[in-house]
């Protein structure tokens, strides 16, 4: 298979008392389909996946694929990497007797591992499924970067592809077209809207992005006029993302998206502890609220608002 369009790692949402917010974290899942993106990138970092349990996290994919039903051609792609093989194997079991249409894995993370042992976690987890898995490239968070030489093993190996996040062009770059020039059916999706339009033409058509967390408009926007060869609109929508992007990386992505979907008047309860999010008195709802109305102003696209109200806005 190939994934097309816009993906989001999207949010889990929790209670105040630190337990999955069923509701709300269903109602974020059926937002975001209604604005046009193609699918979920769950349990990942934005995901809190390494904040919960094996079973918390296979309660999400069930959400996510209830949720998925009630639209048409949705991919939901389940993040299952652990700090150990035994429960990121059984993740991408249950993942797959569940109905999801791929599994993504980031390395084993905390410890510093050798080339050999990624190889052989992501053979377990190859070998358990019957689904494509894609490799998960976050040095940041694992402590492992991929290189060329361990992506060409577990093409070997069956590995359908990879989610990208640091954007090495001269690692990203080779994959890409690597793959091309020996045929191999072999996908490169970048985990971030960064870079989007410029990779498009290196054969890129998917991306995992943050900011549909919180503006899936403006990535759908982006990804439409992308797809349908209008350049002058697909690159003021890149420019407006990339602005938004920006300014919105003032604290962890997590925090940030929780915030920017208050800021736009929808309750969008609590990150998981250790995480904290502000009080509703800090101004930054305020300035996120304004920075968000200009980007939709400038794409001419309407700006959808809740009725959650924060003091201020």
């Amino acid at each position: 298979m190939t994934i097309q369009g816009s993906l989001v790692p999207n949010i889990t949402i929790f209670d105040a008392s630190g337990n999955i917010d069923a509701a709300k974290t269903r109602w974020h899942m059926d937002w975001i389909f209604s604005k046009g993106v193609d699918g979920l990138f769950l349990t990942g970092s934005y995901g809190a996946g390494p904040l919960m349990s094996t079973e918390e996290r296979v309660s999400v994919f069930k959400m996510a694929r209830q949720s998925a039903d009630g639209f048409k051609n949705k991919v939901l792609l389940p993040h299952v990497g652990c700090i150990d093989t035994k429960n990121a194997v059984e993740l991408a079991q249950a993942a797959e007797k569940i109905g999801v249409d791929a599994i993504g894995a980031v390395p084993p993370f905390y410890y510093k591992h050798t080339d050999e042992v990624v190889i052989e976690y992501y053979k377990a987890i190859i070998g358990a499924v019957k689904l494509p898995v894609y490799a998960y490239n976050n040095p940041e968070t694992s402590r492992y970067t991929f290189n060329l030489k361990t992506i060409k093993t577990l093409q070997e190996y069956g590995l359908a592809g990879m989610k990208d996040s640091p954007l090495s062009i001269g690692l990203v770059s080779q994959v890409a077209y690597g793959a091309q020039e020996a045929g191999k059916d072999f996908q490169l999706i970048i985990g971030t809207s960064t870079g989007w339009l410029p990779l498009v033409h290196m054969g890129v058509k998917a991306a995992i992005a943050g900011i549909n967390n919180w503006a899936p408009e403006i990535m759908t926007e982006l990804v439409r006029a992308t797809f349908a060869g209008e350049w002058d609109r697909a690159r003021k929508a890149y420019l407006v993302m990339m602005d938004l992007s920006a300014k919105l990386h003032f604290t962890d992505s997590t925090i940030a998206s929780h915030m920017a979907l208050y800021a736009r008047g929808f309750d969008a309860g609590f990150p998981r502890k250790p995480m904290i999010m502000p009080g509703f008195d800090n101004p930054k709802y305020r300035e996120l609220r304004t920075i968000l109305e200009k980007g939709f102003a400038e794409l001419d696209l309407p700006f959808e608002t809740g009725s959650f109200k924060v003091p201020g806005l």
